[in-house]
């Protein structure tokens, strides 16, 4: 009960922020760093399984791992580059939609669309009845500078079965171009499991 409580209060302290424009330091949209704290804790303390499946160009690899709390920091350190979003300069740059219905399944989205260019033209975070339970988030990360310009979308999954939105899994797919070299594409694909305590 204790874990559910405080993961409860940590999404709804993600969440509260997005009616707090206002005020200068706070997330305007969702805040990812909070987000990744909040499963880096709690993975840790599961002892999750994290089984991986990886490709770049024609090469492949698959492993399985159980990570301690600084790999499991670096292995979603990519999600917080979403948090780019509640920067200054982005601060009233996004469309905001609640309550669509997704078309595929039973959950509901909210979303936040660039009103212009940006590395991070959308964010979408699917829930079930409340957007404190969120089961799936899709991104997409745009990088370009003079010596490379790479692509990525970005998935989260979430599962409620213990009572709260522990992550599931990830995906990463995209593509990488380098200077004076070809368009190299990649995809990461992750599947949690928590392990025995």
């Amino acid at each position: 009960m204790r874990k559910f409580y405080f993961l409860f209060s940590s999404f709804a302290f993600l969440l509260s922020s997005c009616d707090r424009v206002d005020q200068q330091y706070d997330k305007a949209y969702f805040d990812f760093d909070s987000l990744i704290n909040v499963q880096v804790l709690e993975l840790g303390k599961a002892k999750a399984n994290f089984s991986k499946k990886s490709t770049i160009g024609s090469k492949n690899d698959n492993s399985s791992f159980v990570p301690d709390s600084l790999s499991l920091a670096n292995e979603l350190d990519i999600f917080r580059q979403l948090d780019l979003i509640n920067k200054p300069l982005y601060r009233k740059s996004y469309n905001v939609k609640v309550g669509e219905k997704d078309t595929k399944s039973n959950l509901l989205i909210r979303s936040y669309t660039a009103k212009t260019p940006s590395p991070v033209p959308y964010v979408k975070l699917y829930y079930q009845s409340s957007p404190l339970d969120i089961r799936k988030i899709e991104s997409s990360y745009h990088e370009k500078n003079a010596l490379y310009n790479t692509s990525r979308k970005l998935t989260l999954l979430f599962d409620d079965s213990s009572g709260f939105g522990l992550l599931r899994g990830y995906q990463i797919t995209g593509t990488q171009k380098m200077i004076l070299s070809d368009t190299v594409y990649f995809s990461v694909e992750v599947s949690v499991s928590p392990g025995s305590n």
